[in-house]
């Protein structure tokens, strides 16, 4: 079906956020590195001086805790003049520096990251959230449509049966209306052959009562002849 399709393309673009913003975060990081590469840290030590020159005999100008982030801006004779984030400038041993994050920085950066990766994973995590929702909303509508579209087709199939039915039904009683027709076409033929032979009937029946009726008067006639001419014999 095409929701639960939608589901996997959708799970599967959130996965891809995920691996892409975790990509993107590995690849900010030595982009930061290289943007700071100037950018030092005091190692770990007790105490480290800023002297104004080149040797342990020098004026000490201020001392720097590890991990006090600074600015290097050169190196000369194992020494390196610095800048301090207040301001101050001057020289310390320079195996006193490195460009790694001290382990304190390094864990308050890795739980900023991780906060952020939190709050990320939580918005993630809500919008898939309510794309599921949205999903489960639209797979209850897809199966009210196929639900519908089944009623539909069924009801289509009914009345397509019942248009044949119809049309068939319309096709005999033509087909009936034809017969009928010639039925009635011979019913009258056969009743003008009734009628003319009842009227030839009468007709002769006629001729035969009048042939009687003449033969009987012809008979009457001879008969009163006869009965006349007896007596004259006498």
């Amino acid at each position: 079906m095409a929701i639960p399709t939608e589901l996997h393309e959708i799970e599967r673009r959130v996965e891809t956020m995920k691996k892409a913003f975790l990509t993107l975060l590995l690849l900010l990081i030595p982009l930061a590195s290289y943007v700071q590469a100037r950018t030092y840290y005091v190692a770990p030590s007790t105490e480290v001086p800023i002297r104004t020159g080149k040797s342990t005999q020098k004026k000490i100008v201020a001392v720097l805790s590890d991990g006090t982030q600074v600015e290097l801006l050169k190196e000369e004779d194992g020494w390196a003049y610095i800048r301090t984030q207040g301001g101050k400038e001057g020289w310390i041993i320079r195996r006193y520096l490195t460009p790694d994050l001290p382990p304190k920085l390094q864990v308050e950066v890795l739980k900023r990251r991780n906060k952020e990766l939190k709050e990320k994973y939580s918005q993630l995590k809500k919008r898939f959230s309510e794309i599921s929702a949205s999903g489960s909303s639209c797979q209850q509508q897809l199966s009210a449509c196929i639900s519908e579209k089944e009623d539909i087709k069924n009801d289509y199939d009914a009345l397509k049966t019942e248009a044949a039915q119809v049309i068939q039904t319309k096709k005999l009683l033509m087909e009936t209306q034809k017969e009928l027709s010639k039925t009635r076409a011979r019913l009258a033929a056969s009743q003008k052959k009734v009628h003319d032979l009842e009227a030839g009937s009468s007709v002769k029946w006629f001729l035969a009562g009048a042939g009687v009726l003449l033969l009987g008067w012809i008979i009457g006639l001879a008969t009163a002849k006869r009965k006349r001419r007896r007596p004259s014999l006498l």
